[in-house]
């Protein structure tokens, strides 16, 4: 008897186009401040990939995402023997993620997952490349974003705990002030450390009807979250130092409570220009016109990042426009320098604000925890 199973509804996983990698995430703010389930770091990975391919004058999301397998194994302790069993667990853990939208008085909820398995084009993998379809209705967190942390992948991608990524992603929109304070009730939530929930999403209690935390003490919170990223930082420009915040006052004997962390980047800001930047050819035509400009190589690295290309070359086409009037630039490399760094410090200024608005926005509401990641409203 004939074999009468057919392949009609598995479309081809070949590449299918040539990703082209900025090698930089720019993450929405409502994804970097979630409360997100821990993963895998290869799940993290696949999609730093994913997001790492959209451009700032994309206007909708691809169909489909690819990505070469071997691109996410690399510098990790996946072996290529074990390669296809660990994509295959990442992406059934990437099908699991839900992000969960509440308001803060519980009157609007919904929930949305980040890939979309419904769709022409399958996610999944097939001969050393990955698809990925991200659920359209999640664009507003993708396309034309205003808000987000910005980190470079080259470190990103060699990182081998989720604790480190999550520090990486978190820190990097502090390094314009070298410095995040957070209390631990909002670290826990950071770090998937807050609340258990049963399937249903209900808080797990123990036997005296207190909820269920990760790591309950302090300094096993402490140990278990950070000693891998203090090590997998050390060398990168997010290496940073620790230490508890004791509450002021205690009104009962024992020991002052811990009720915050400061966290202190050590490394020193960056003052060259980048080999990854003068590759990429968008950044790298950018940095030429502001070379062209006297802009030094210092404050192109210092401020770049921050101001981004586009508002970069509305200042070139501005000087431009000086240069072709009665308003000529006398001295370059005195104006424009003036002009970027003013720009950038208030780039970054920006950036520092929202950040401590979104952090205001997570402690005085009561949003819940979620079975994937929270991007709250």
């Amino acid at each position: 008897m004939a074999d009468k199973r057919t392949n009609q509804l598995m479309l081809p996983f070949d590449l299918q186009y040539e990703p082209e990698h900025r090698q930089f995430v720019k993450q929405h703010w409502n994804v970097t401040f979630a409360r997100q389930k821990k993963m895998s770091v290869l799940a993290k990975r696949i999609m730093a990939k994913v997001i790492d391919q959209v451009r700032d004058d994309d206007m909708s999301l691809r169909e489909f995402y690819q990505i070469r397998i071997q691109d996410i194994i690399e510098d990790s302790s996946v072996s290529k023997s074990g390669a296809y069993s660990s994509v295959q667990g990442a992406l059934y853990e990437l099908a699991q993620v839900i992000w969960e939208f509440a308001s803060p008085d519980d009157s609007q909820y919904y929930l949305l997952h980040l890939v979309d398995t419904s769709k022409q084009h399958r996610v999944g993998y097939q001969d050393g490349i990955i698809t990925i379809v991200v659920n359209p209705q999640l664009a507003p967190y993708f396309i034309q974003i205003a808000h987000y942390t910005k980190y470079q992948l080259k470190n990103y991608m060699t990182l081998r705990s989720w604790y480190s990524m999550r520090f990486f992603e978190i820190l990097s929109a502090f390094k314009d002030t070298g410095e995040w304070i957070v209390s631990v009730e909002e670290y826990r939530m950071l770090m998937d450390c807050w609340h258990e929930k049963d399937q249903k999403g209900k808080v797990k209690t123990d036997k005296e009807g207190n909820p269920k935390i990760k790591y309950p003490n302090v300094n096993s919170l402490i140990k278990y979250t950070m000693t891998e990223p203090l090590e997998e930082l050390a060398n990168t420009e997010l290496a940073f130092t620790y230490e508890p915040i004791y509450e002021e006052k205690r009104y009962v004997k024992g020991r002052k409570r811990v009720t915050a962390f400061k966290f202190r980047m050590t490394s020193l800001p960056r003052m060259t220009i980048p080999a990854s930047w003068l590759t990429n050819e968008v950044v790298g035509r950018t940095i030429t016109s502001l070379r062209k400009w006297k802009v030094s190589d210092k404050n192109i690295a210092l401020y770049l990042e921050d101001i981004g290309t586009k508002k970069a070359g509305e200042l070139v086409y501005e000087w431009q426009m000086k240069e072709n009037s009665d308003k000529r630039i006398d001295d370059k490399i005195r104006y424009c320098n003036k002009v970027f760094v003013h720009i950038g410090k208030q780039a970054q200024q920006k950036l520092k604000d929202e950040v401590t608005a979104a952090l205001n926005r997570m402690s005085e509401s009561s949003q819940r925890d979620i079975s994937g990641n929270t991007v709250p409203k």
